[in-house]
């Protein structure tokens, strides 16, 4: 039997992107074994992950460094700039060992990375076993004159990475926070958002598809004739009381009904007492919210942002940090959605904006059109291929 493994960051935005080309590869007659730091297994095999590979002593999850605590760490630059250096290179270093002793074990005939992982392309490379990047951002496709903190920092932390790669006799190529392949790495989006990419080995191989989903498939509130608000900070930075104070307020006075997404936050917002067209969950199903919503209020995460491009809603984007600024500017770019400030702006100023996307007009009609170009390509079975090509 054919068998591949699969390298993901233990987090949610990190491995849903990659679940639907796994799953391509196990119709294909592989045998896939995922590979993550951290022992999440419960997660993945709720989602569907039959086989899974952890260093010794793998520990949990780190449950800390998420709500209140994240979003105190992403709003100092100093900490954020350490974390990043932590997550990239520091831990990086301690993996490449432990990696190398699961890619023995398993004897993948190839291996794909979420292309942050960087030790599991150095494990790859030491044990002769071809690897492929599914990247779990735009980072690949981010244009040359993008300036941005997080660029600014793994620009000063370039020669720590290639440092990293040296110790090891190994070269690497970079873009942002991503490490390309020479066999290939695959985004998954199409040129309805991101230009073709000038490097060969960057495919855009459109969204990913397929793999059990996790979380709440919500009941929608009582909407009537309105339109349907989401509203997500994703499922680490989630605790951003203000900003969901803020949009609900906007949500109820412009008449549009609303399911937020809120981690921890949502007992207490029950608590206060909510009108029936606004509803709070602590996580939710987001495909299922997506299929009904009219627009949605994110962070910019790539995987909210890549789900929300391929469902045809529209998007209002308020970046907190790292890439997701990047996102914004190709949203805006193609149409599809607008920034906001989500600290200064009014009331008044975001429910003009939902009710502005939530409506029909120009970004619907961008929104739509990406949705298009993605029904037409499946990222799942494209990224499957580039693995398969490695082989060969």
């Amino acid at each position: 039997m054919k068998r591949a493994m699969v390298f993901t960051i233990p987090e949610r935005g990190h491995y849903h992107p990659l679940l639907g080309p796994a799953l391509e590869l196990e119709r294909r007659g592989f045998e896939v074994v995922w590979g993550t730091p951290a022992d999440i297994r419960s997660e993945l095999r709720a989602a569907g992950v039959k086989q899974v590979a952890l260093p010794p002593d793998a520990p949990p999850p780190d449950a800390a460094l998420r709500g209140k605590a994240l979003t105190e760490l992403l709003t100092d630059p100093a900490a954020l700039a350490g974390w990043i250096r932590a997550m990239l290179i520091d831990a990086q270093a301690e993996l490449v060992e432990p990696f190398r002793e699961m890619i023995r074990r398993v004897k993948p005939g190839v291996v794909a990375i979420d292309s942050m992982v960087y030790a599991a392309a150095i494990a790859a490379e030491r044990e002769g076993v071809p690897w492929v990047g599914w990247s779990t951002s735009l980072n690949p496709v981010v244009p040359d004159t993008t300036r941005s903190t997080l660029i600014e920092t793994l620009e000063a932390l370039d020669p720590m990475r290639h440092a990293l790669f040296e110790r090891h006799g190994l070269e690497a190529r970079f873009r942002v926070s991503d490490v390309l392949s020479p066999h290939g790495t695959a985004v998954f989006t199409t040129s309805a958002v991101a230009s073709a990419p000038a490097d060969p080995t960057i495919r855009l191989v459109g969204p990913s598809r397929g793999g059990d989903r996790t979380g709440v498939r919500p009941e929608i509130p009582d909407r009537g004739s309105r339109r349907l608000a989401y509203a997500s900070f994703g499922s680490q930075a989630w605790y951003q009381p203000e900003r969901f104070e803020r949009i609900i307020a906007a949500a109820t006075r412009r008449g549009l009904a609303m399911i937020a997404s809120m981690g921890d936050l949502d007992a207490e917002f029950r608590a206060r007492g909510l009108p029936p067209t606004i509803r709070c969950e602590a996580d939710v199903d987001q495909l299922a919210v997506l299929e009904q919503a009219d627009v949605i209020v994110t962070h910019g995460g790539a995987n909210s942002v890549m789900e929300s491009l391929a469902a045809g809603v529209p998007l209002l984007l308020a970046p907190i940090c790292n890439d997701q600024p990047h996102n914004l500017a190709m949203v805006e770019h193609c149409g599809a959605g607008q920034g906001i400030d989500l600290e200064t702006a009014s009331v008044e100023l975001i429910g003009e904006a939902l009710a502005r996307l939530a409506g029909p007009g120009p970004h619907r009609d961008a929104s739509q059109r990406i949705a298009d170009s993605y029904r037409a390509q499946d990222g799942s079975r494209g990224a499957a291929d580039l693995a398969e090509e490695a082989m060969r």
